[in-house]
């Protein structure tokens, strides 16, 4: 897209100021790269993700640095992102911590259905000693966000509310943590329970949040294709 074109078109619209409000659904926005400005719409957030449908999508690659300009009844926002997805006729960019509360549909932390495996390493009782079993037991993790995890387990464990468990997950890498027991409910094979995570360590936090974002991707543009 003519840069020069675009330029004039948004100087119409001086009045414009940044703002400290939120911004919505449908809002447009410009984005740019080196020697390149295109127009699109803001269709989708989510964590640390959202989406832009624009025409001239094909511009744009993987891992590309843009500067995005968000116009929104409240005023403009600008700020730089990358492109971490694209799909017919959208992008996918990152938003920066220091922008995710501007955006009006954002939950804080959320939450995708995965199916993997993971084991229960040890449990902490009543008396604040910890029960290591015979070997660990197996256990299916069915959602997870950076904040908590629910899995189930077929095997019979008394876990009461507010149990602190030791868990090794396998999310395509290795992760060991340590969760709090939030919620316990009976399932037709086993037990399912819900979970807070406590104290997860950075470098833990980062790679499950990469490993979140590969899979809000996946089952949106998923999800896309299906309607």
């Amino acid at each position: 897209m003519n840069i020069t074109a675009v330029s004039r078109n948004l100087n119409n619209s001086k009045e414009r100021h940044r703002s400290s409000g939120t911004v919505m659904l449908n809002s447009r926005i410009v984005v740019e790269k080196e020697k390149f400005v295109s127009t699109g719409i803001l269709t989708y957030v989510e964590g640390d993700i959202l989406e832009i449908e624009m025409s001239e999508y094909k511009a744009f690659e993987l891992g590309d640095a843009v500067k995005l300009t968000i116009y929104s009844p409240g005023g403009f926002y600008p700020f730089e992102s990358t492109v971490v997805a694209k799909d017919q006729g959208v992008v996918m960019v990152l938003i920066p911590p220091q922008h995710q509360n501007r955006f009006a549909e954002k939950r804080e932390h959320p939450r995708v259905k995965v199916n993997q495996k993971g084991a229960l390493v040890s449990y902490r009782n009543e008396d604040g000693s910890w029960q290591v079993p015979e070997g660990q037991i197996p256990l299916t993790v069915q959602n997870i966000s950076l904040s908590g995890i629910g899995f189930s387990i077929e095997e019979p464990v008394e876990l009461d509310r507010d149990a602190l468990v030791q868990l090794h997950l396998d999310l395509g890498f290795s992760m060991h943590c340590r969760a709090e027991i939030i919620r316990t409910e009976p399932v037709e094979y086993g037990c399912y329970y819900g979970a807070h995570f406590v104290e997860l360590a950075a470098d833990k936090a980062n790679s499950l949040r990469a490993f979140i974002l590969k899979k809000q991707v996946e089952f949106h543009f998923a999800q896309k294709r299906e309607e």
